[in-house]
């Protein structure tokens, strides 16, 4: 990973054009690709840039662009606090606790709560762009990536669950992938990128499977 302090503009084309103005930052560029940029506050980056990219470092100038959307980032750095690179070692896998565990636990018991016919093959399926929810195929044998969210699911599920199919597409023995977030309610945003992306936006009945789950926990216990 690469981590590079320094004091920039930004330009960003895609979905829409922004600038934004010269001030301090700090980018973190990763291995598989994305690119991050964050501000002296805040938890969330100002820019990013999921991967695979192609990054060009020329005369103070860094374009980022990702080659599947088409979409470019291009900083131009004015003066550099610090810049270093460091191999990085994470195979730890995340644990998921309580009701989260607790749904995904249900859905892979009953898939088809999801979609009729659906078979769960891995739950946590590492990629190279994180760990997929729950790695499926479908009733005609079609692999099915699904992105599971306990509450409202937001644009970042989508293109979340984006990313996840984009990698899977890599592989030449994967044709066909299909993209699913699914979740009890998704804020407009999310509607709109996941037509405008072509993922599938299934609701699920989050309460009753708890429901389920508690009475079950209480008749064996």
């Amino acid at each position: 990973m690469r981590i590079l302090v320094c004091r920039c503009s930004i330009g960003y084309a895609g979905r829409l054009t922004t600038r934004l103005a010269s001030g301090d930052r700090v980018l973190l560029f990763k291995d598989d690709g994305a690119v991050c940029i964050h501000a002296r506050a805040g938890a969330k980056p100002i820019n990013y840039m999921p991967g695979p990219t192609v990054v060009r470092e020329e005369d103070g100038v860094i374009r980022v662009t990702r080659p599947s959307s088409g979409e470019s980032l291009t900083i131009l750095v004015e003066a550099v606090y610090d810049d270093r690179s460091m191999e990085l070692e994470d195979e730890a896998r995340l644990e998921r606790e309580g009701r989260e565990l607790q749904l995904h636990e249900r859905l892979v018991r009953q898939p088809d709560v999801i979609e009729l016919g659906l078979v769960v093959v891995e739950r946590e399926r590492r990629t190279d762009v994180g760990p997929v929810d729950l790695w499926c195929r479908d009733a005609d044998g079609c692999l099915v990536l699904v992105e599971v969210k306990r509450i409202q699911a937001v644009a970042a599920a989508v293109e979340q669950v984006e990313r996840y199919r984009e990698q899977a597409l890599r592989d030449p023995s994967c044709d066909t992938v299909r993209a699913i977030v699914a979740a009890p309610d998704f804020a407009p945003q999310a509607r709109a990128l996941a037509e405008a992306r072509g993922v599938e936006l299934v609701r699920i009945d989050v309460q009753a499977l708890f429901e389920l789950a508690d009475a079950e926990l209480t008749l064996f216990s």
